[in-house]
């Protein structure tokens, strides 16, 4: 979405100018043959509302604003619902600022050197680092705090919490491959013994 948001940005005032610019000199043109002074523009001729150039550029213009509808119906912005106090209040809050806050409470945890908060609706997931805790000690406990840090917020539907931490000491930790080959017994002795390499389990959420 922040591509987009960021294209819609870049084309916005272009076309807003070209626009306004196309109308200024529409209206300057209609106003000077008006006054008897012929046209500002030289218009062809001999163009018809059924040539085809007119209808190829009708096609091209309807076809790049429809692309630019879609564009902006795509960026339109998702906040996140909270808690209405009334029948007729209506309260929200934008993902960055739900970033920010569960960011802020992941960053001041024991351990975590860095940590990056992704935010939508449906979902908040954390990438946290550490050089003195493994993933095994530090991710229960900064699962805890971020669904504390999400529960006491007045958020309508609760989004799911993920975390996954990166340590130095996962890296350490993690088994050395063996590289020697043993034949099997079932193999002869002029094949390739195949590598017996030692496995390591991952978990995603």
């Amino acid at each position: 979405m922040t591509a987009v948001r960021a294209l819609l940005r870049f084309l916005s005032p272009f076309l807003g100018l070209a626009v306004a610019a196309v109308g200024v000199l529409v209206i300057a043109d209609i106003s000077w043959h008006w006054a008897g002074h012929g046209h500002l523009v030289p218009w062809p001729r001999d163009i018809r509302w059924t040539d085809d150039r007119v209808l190829t550029t009708g096609l091209i213009t309807a076809a790049a604003g429809l692309l630019l509808l879609l564009i902006a119906m795509t960026a339109r912005f998702r906040y996140v619902r909270l808690h209405d106090p009334s029948d007729q209040v209506i309260v929200t809050t934008t993902p960055t600022a739900l970033a920010r806050v569960v960011g802020h409470r992941v960053r001041a945890e024991d351990g975590v050197a860095s940590a990056s908060v992704t935010v939508s609706r449906r979902k908040v997931h954390v990438r946290a680092t550490s050089a003195l805790h493994d993933e095994a000690s530090l991710r229960p406990r900064l699962l805890e705090v971020v669904r504390a840090t999400v529960k006491a917020l007045p958020i309508a539907k609760p989004p799911k919490v993920s975390v996954v931490v990166s340590s130095p000491k996962d890296r350490r930790s993690t088994p050395p491959i063996d590289r020697r080959t043993t034949p099997d017994s079932s193999t002869p002795d002029n094949a390739p013994a195949a590598d017996h390499l030692a496995g390591t389990g991952t978990e995603s959420r």
